[in-house]
């Protein structure tokens, strides 16, 4: 019997318990911010209960949380950064809520990651809040696990073609959030991030009633797209060959057993590349000055799921190719 996954009124709680973000949830924008993370993890709970889980950084909760160096008596400069470590039945190895704040900025990043060896995608949603508060930073994408220059088919497959049990497809998504008042595409200044959100839905959202509602719209069948797509899947390994040709096409498949290692190697490189992508943020230096080095890495290393920073009990559960990658 699956154990039940964490409900977010839990996590909300755990939120409120800390004054900075208790402070930011008065906010309507952040408010609204936290309720679209909070909805994202009611479906993924739904279809595939998340449990918290510890990490050797986390409290009995599996919350990691970094707070500025600032002083107390200094609250205008005051920060925190916060990390709920989750795991769930295969093929989903890690999750985490990642929520940030000071005064003036509030940030949220929601992540499922599928095991090293999974074809479907990750599930990312990324927001932020700043200036005064009369838009917000829209990001989600389901990161893709191929190449997308080498398997033209997988892109094909997973964002152009509607999964079973869902009318839109993810590509459709994405064309709707660009109709919608008070939408703005944006386009980052970094190569990096530019290199990594080929398929995400992204973009500038106005805090008003209408733009609110349609950004939900958005993110909810967004969510049931990837939910869909994980149904259809199962396990999905690329271990198996049938697998390899429904995501990608016949031309993907390796032809001989050196090949098929090449191939799980670079899913897995490319699995953790997804991971670890904060570490290249424009915001790292900035972090670090804040919070210090040693903060930052654990930091990191919480919301990846670092095999270093997990419990016995979740690595023993991984998958054998997790248990081979390095941290």
């Amino acid at each position: 019997m699956v154990a039940e996954g964490i409900p977010s009124s839990q996590l909300m709680e755990g939120l409120r318990r800390e004054p900075l973000l208790a402070q930011r949830l008065e906010s309507d924008a952040v408010k609204y911010v936290v309720e679209l993370h909070m909805t994202m993890h009611d479906l993924v709970n739904q279809q595939c209960p998340l449990r918290s889980t510890l990490t050797a950084h986390s409290d009995n909760s599996g919350v990691y949380c970094m707070r500025s160096k600032a002083s107390t008596a200094d609250q205008d400069k005051q920060q925190i950064m916060l990390v709920q470590a989750l795991t769930g039945s295969e093929p989903i190895d890690w999750a985490h809520h990642t929520f940030g704040a000071s005064p003036t900025y509030f940030y949220s990043k929601s992540s499922v990651f599928t095991a090293d060896d999974c074809l479907t995608p990750h599930l990312e949603l990324e927001m932020g809040v700043g200036g005064d508060g009369s838009k917000v930073l829209l990001y989600m994408n389901m990161d893709p696990r191929l190449s997308l220059t080498l398997h033209p088919q997988y892109l094909d497959h997973y964002y152009s073609t509607s999964p079973p049990g869902c009318s839109r497809t993810w590509q459709q998504l994405e064309q709707e959030a660009s109709t919608q008042p008070g939408f703005t595409r944006f386009t980052s200044n970094s190569f990096h991030v530019r290199q990594f959100s080929a398929t995400c839905i992204l973009f500038h959202v106005e805090i008003n009633p209408q733009s609110c509602a349609a950004a939900k719209h958005i993110v909810i069948e967004a969510a049931k797209v990837w939910l869909a797509w994980l149904a259809a899947g199962g396990s999905n390994r690329a271990a198996s060959a049938e697998a390899i040709k429904a995501a990608a096409g016949p031309a993907a498949v390796p032809s001989d057993a050196a090949f098929n290692r090449q191939f799980l190697q670079e899913m897995a490189e490319r699995s953790w590349a997804w991971r670890r992508f904060p570490r290249r943020e424009y915001a790292v230096s900035a972090l670090k000055a804040t919070f210090g080095n040693d903060a930052v890495l654990k930091y990191w290393d919480s919301m990846a799921g670092e095999h270093h920073v997990r419990q016995l009990s979740d690595i023993q559960s991984n998958i054998p190719s997790l248990q081979a990658q390095g941290s």
